[in-house]
């Protein structure tokens, strides 16, 4: 014993003398603090010294309080940690009392019902003791006379490590269950023995624990597939356990050697016939059933591969790794789901997966080919899951979808290029794309796919500013799924990431496939069944965008091929042809069919497509048979996926795509006016995705650089305009997304649209009038109105405007000036030389400019002209015989009248023209028409209050007075539903714009007692609330005109304070009105009386 040992002796031995005696955990911890300033060397020649006490302590029969037994067992940890165990009685003493510790005494095989932590302390120490017993003590501990202590200790962790809920006791039970397997860490070859172990001690210990297999696996996959709650931790802890164990037992090179058969017959020789019957042979036969056995559980464990935590899923890939490569032969039948583990972490989204996975299998590819070839493997799984895919996607769960789709995601990528050769199989394409076309079927049961319409044929939330200005950042690019929410609608799945695998799928199939084969055999699809046909376009769509790589990570991108540039060009014919790009979408479609059956396009049943656009006939009379809603959702559902297609095809192509433009720029357009409002925003989607491929600025510049093509397709078309009805629409759409210099390139298609509408004014009125609409609103916005000479008329001013003595004796001389003039007392030289003088100058300016001036009149400008050959049309479709025309035809003629504000010489002969026909709008049968004829008086006085101011008070005064008058006597009496009718809101907008309307007519005092007795009732408060604050508005309109008549008015119904007169020199004035408070016009009266004053 050298000197320092025998100082650490003397140091440690009043300790354990005292600890004997006195067993409180200060001594313990006293002792341990001693072991810790101990070095390794002189603890080991003390190490049954030092733990005498200890192991003493643990013998007890009366356990100790749970604060001792945590710190005994975590002094014996830290002397196991730095110590070797050469001793078997130590050993076999310290195991058996851990095992006891930690087990139950009422339930065998059970944990203990002590505290977490002492159950920690227990495990830890244990783990400790095992890791420091030597090679040869370990030797007697598996053998088959030990056995049943060794099942004992693996009962006991295994139920911790399943009902504990401490995670770190159960992360360190795991653990510790790997020590006593011997397999806690691997090698740096996995094919290669233990380095730390001997291998007959391996083989020794793999024979023990095969008698345990069955418990350890079943009780490991309960806690791989427990609840999430549990922690990624514990998942990846158990699955490791699993592996290496199964690994360990199962090895390649331990089954079917007969040295550790020997061993044990050698090295128990004594041992009972009971025992021996614990021992399991590891004979072919059992290889044969265990597997059978193991493989159920690798199949459940496999389906933990969508788990969330990227640690779990990489630690599957080890545990398929370790499998395959340890277990090749033994496990030969586990090789397929082991493969579905690696195949479905290809594509992860975390690298450290996806890499870890091609290594793996690149690995296992190239030392396992032998007879039967990986790839046959694959492909054969491959066609099995698309067999059972459709029927997974009906019948299974989110989860189970998306690992399926995972699946067969990663077999198509690790296939990679041999992918051709499996496509070239007939049944193989033909089993994996109809498992495509039926898993993306469609839902065509909502209603709002055709219901919702597009306002006013506009566009639903595209604003013009958003499409003439730069191409939006925020639109989705070509190749994505554009349609919205509300149709993005399939009917076997909602979750959008199964439909981003599906996408990923097709894409690979177009950069790994033979290119012309796909796209032959999904437009055959598309021929042979109209059920197929929406998906067949979709799946088209993403292999073209697969097919340049650009859309897949990892692999690189190569520009398109002169295969591809055909290949899109057929499909862009086959998309525009009419008999997929005129369906019906309502049931005022333009085209509808025909022939006396009605085609069910969302129907299975397989029809054969007719070859000719015959069967597209523009709708002349009433259907006999109507669409159903569903046929309808189809064919808006196929469209929105044929203009995705064409953004596709332009992002695939780039530039190369302006050769195209010809052919598809119109058709778009010719959608993007559609009344379908998902299809009018998936035609801008698709030219946003056209502007960026080609490198335009702005959806107005691609219009404009190729206009002369388009405004000649629109001139062919509105020749021949019974066969082409849709032509109107290409206009309107080119109207409303460009500038002002396109007006000249479209200046001959607007004849044209001027020329049809007379030929055609009873049938497509309505059709034509939306285009003339978009024409003048585009002037408007081009050309917007001259804001300094918008206010061309300023109301006049009253005495009351200003207040105080000074202003009455001022207007009292300038009244008696006035009169002197008038009676012709006052000569010019009583004028005042300022008002002179200015009159003088501006006459003189005035006689220069005339002289000036040419004699001829300047040219009236183009947009000018094209207005007022609309207002032309207007004049003659005012008195049309269908409402919805006369409403349109007023609409157009408020923007007609704005945007001639500017140019009077042509607005006031055509105010004078249009008024004949438009004064019998106010009398129309139909209130909508009347409300809108009422807008457009407004509108009128605006532009030309002084111009119409005689015309409106002889002819339009009378008519709204009277509508105001008796109306205000059945709204007075009306309940709350009233609110709800036309009458209502035909008062409601008079009362809104009479005010303004009479300042722009600035109406004299006549007229201002006229209008001021018609709205006197609506001041009531028994009238709605909302009438009266219309009415409170006319009033406060007419107090800037005549201030004096409406006082006398209000005064003459209600009179909050009788007036007094402000000298006795003048005589009292006398009202009529009531002066009680509780008078119904009180509260409004009061309000417009303090205003006055």
């Amino acid at each position: 014993m050298s000197e320092s040992t025998k100082e650490a002796f003397r140091r440690l031995r009043p300790i354990c003398v005292r600890l004997t005696k006195e067993q409180t955990v200060e001594n313990v911890l006293e002792l341990r603090r001693s072991l810790e300033e101990t070095s390794e060397e002189d603890l080991q020649q003390l190490q049954e010294y030092a733990l005498f006490p200890l192991r003493i302590m643990l013998k007890q029969k009366q356990r100790a309080h749970e604060r001792l037994t945590q710190a005994v067992l975590e002094c014996m940890t830290h002397v196991f940690q730095h110590t070797h165990v050469h001793h078997w009685d130590m050993l076999e003493d310290t195991f058996t009392q851990l095992c006891v510790l930690l087990s139950s005494p009422a339930n065998n095989g059970q944990v203990a019902d002590i505290s977490e932590e002492v159950k920690l302390a227990v495990v830890t120490t244990l783990k400790s003791l095992l890791l420091a017993a030597d090679s040869s003590l370990l030797v007697s501990l598996y053998s088959v006379r030990r056995l049943p202590v060794i099942g004992h200790a693996v009962s006991v962790l295994l139920s911790a490590a399943e009902q504990e809920s401490a995670r770190k006791l159960r992360l360190e039970t795991l653990e510790c269950l790997m020590v006593l397997a011997g397999c806690h860490s691997d090698p740096p070859d996995l094919e290669a023995e233990r380095p730390d172990l001997d291998p007959s001690l391996q083989r020794q210990i793999a024979d023990s624990f095969a008698s345990f297999l069955p418990g350890i696996t079943m009780t490991l996959s309960r806690v791989i597939m427990g609840d999430a709650k549990q922690g990624h931790a514990v998942t990846v802890a158990a699955t490791e356990a699993w592996s290496r164990i199964v690994a360990m037992v199962m090895s390649d090179s331990s089954l079917g050697d007969n040295e550790s058969q020997q061993s044990l017959k050698s090295h128990d020789t004594d041992v009972s016939e009971r025992l021996r019957s614990l021992q399991v042979r590891r004979t072919e036969d059992w290889c044969s059933s265990t597997v059978e056995k193991l493989k159920v559980l690798v199949e459940r464990i496999a389906g933990v591969v969508t788990h969330p935590s990227w640690r779990v899923r990489l630690a599957l890939v080890e545990f398929a790794e370790r499998l395959l490569m340890n277990c090749t032969k033994s496990l030969e039948r586990c090789t397929s789901p082991l493969l579905q583990v690696l195949v479905s972490q290809v594509g992860d989204d975390y690298p450290q997966v996806a890499d870890r996975c091609r290594q793996v299998l690149g690995r296992y590819s190239e030392a396992h080919l032998g007879s039967r070839p990986l790839v046959e493997i694959l492909e054969e799984n491959l066609h099995s899951l698309a067999t059972s895919l459709p029927r997974l996607m009906r019948t299974a769960d989110d989860g189970k979808k998306l690992s399926t789709l995972t699946l067969t995601h990663g077999y198509l990528r690790l296939l990679g290029p041999r992918m051709t050769s499996l496509l070239n199989s007939a049944p193989h394409l033909r089993r994996l794309s109809l498992a495509l076309v039926q898993v993306l079927e469609l839902d065509v049961t909502d209603v709002n796919i055709v219901g919702e319409r597009t306002p006013g044929a506009g566009f639903p939330g595209v604003t013009v500013s958003s499409t003439t200005s730069a191409v939006p950042l925020d639109c989705p690019p070509a190749g994505q799924y554009v349609l919205t929410n509300r149709t993005k609608r399939f009917q076997h799945f909602q979750d959008p990431r199964i439909y981003q695998l599906l996408s990923q799928i097709c894409q690979l199939l177009g950069y790994y496939g033979d290119l012309s084969l796909l796209v032959d055999h999904f437009l055959d699809l598309c021929q042979q069944s109209s059920l197929h046909r929406k998906q067949a376009v979709l799946i088209l769509s993403q292999i073209l965008l697969g097919s340049t790589g650009t859309e897949i990570p990892e692999v690189p991108a190569r520009p398109p091929s002169e295969e591809t540039t055909d290949i899109i060009c057929s499909l862009l014919e086959e998309y525009i042809s009419p008999k997929n790009w005129h369906l019906p979408t309502s049931s005022q479609s333009e085209y509808i069919d025909s022939s006396n059956t009605t085609p069910d396009w969302s129907s299975g049943a397989t029809l054969p497509l007719k070859d000719t656009s015959d069967w597209l006939m523009p709708r002349s009379s009433p259907r006999g048979q109507q669409i159903s809603y569903k046929t309808l959702n189809s064919n808006v559902l196929l469209i929105c996926l044929q203009l995705e297609g064409i953004g596709v095809f332009s992002k695939v192509l780039g530039e190369d795509f302006k050769v195209f433009l010809i052919q598809s720029l119109y058709p778009v357009l010719e959608k993007l006016g559609d009344d379908s409002a998902i299809i009018s925003e998936t035609a801008h989607a698709t030219l946003v995705s056209v502007c960026v491929s080609c490198g335009y600025g702005s959806v107005a510049r691609l219009i404009a650089e190729n206009a002369d093509y388009l405004v000649n397709d629109i001139s062919l078309s509105l020749r021949h305009f019974s066969l082409h009805p849709r032509a109107p629409h290409v206009l309107r759409v080119m109207l409303q997304h460009s500038d002002k210099d396109i007006l000249p390139l479209v200046q001959d298609a607007i004849e044209e649209i001027l020329l049809a509408l007379d030929q055609h004014y009873e049938s497509r009125s309505v059709s034509f009038l939306r285009v003339l609409k978009s024409l003048v609103g585009a002037i408007n916005r081009w050309f917007p109105v001259n804001k300094s000479e918008e206010q061309t008329q300023r109301p006049s001013k009253t005495s009351w405007d200003v207040e105080g003595p000074q202003s009455i004796r001022d207007f009292l001389v300038e009244y008696h000036r006035t009169k002197q003039l008038a009676h012709g007392l006052l000569g010019d030289d009583d004028i005042t030389d300022v008002e002179h003088d200015g009159k003088e100058r501006t006459e003189d300016s005035g006689n220069e400019e005339a002289m000036e001036e040419p004699d001829k009149k300047p040219e009236v400008p183009v947009h000018v002209k094209n207005v007022l050959e609309v207002l032309d049309r207007c004049r003659h479709l005012m008195s049309s015989g269908d409402p919805w025309v006369r409403l349109q035809v007023l609409d157009l003629t408020c923007e007609g009248l704005v945007a001639l504000q500017d140019s009077q010489d042509q607005l006031l002969p055509q105010v004078h023209q249009l008024w004949k026909p438009f004064v019998h709008r106010m009398e129309d049968s139909e209130p909508l028409v009347i409300l809108k004829a009422f807008e457009t008086l407004c509108i009128m006085g605006k532009v030309c209050g002084d111009f119409i101011r005689k015309r409106v008070l002889k002819e339009v005064w009378p008519k709204v007075t009277t509508f105001l008058t008796n109306q205000a006597k059945i709204s007075q009496k009306a309940g709350p539903a009233y609110t709800h009718t036309v009458a209502y809101r035909l008062q409601t907008a008079i009362l809104d714009g009479l005010g303004p309307l009479c300042l722009k007519l600035d109406i004299g005092e006549t007229q201002v007692d006229l209008i001021a007795s018609a709205c006197l009732p609506y001041i009531s408060t028994r009238q709605p609330a909302k009438l009266q604050q219309a009415a409170c508005s006319v009033f406060d309109a007419l107090v800037q005109l005549d201030s004096d008549v409406v006082w006398l008015t209000l005064c003459d119904v209600y009179c909050p304070a009788v007036p007094q007169p402000p000298h006795p020199c003048f005589t009292q004035v006398k009202v009529s009105g009531s002066t009680s408070e509780k008078s119904e016009f009180a509260a409004n009266i009061s309000l417009l009386m303090d205003k006055l004053r």
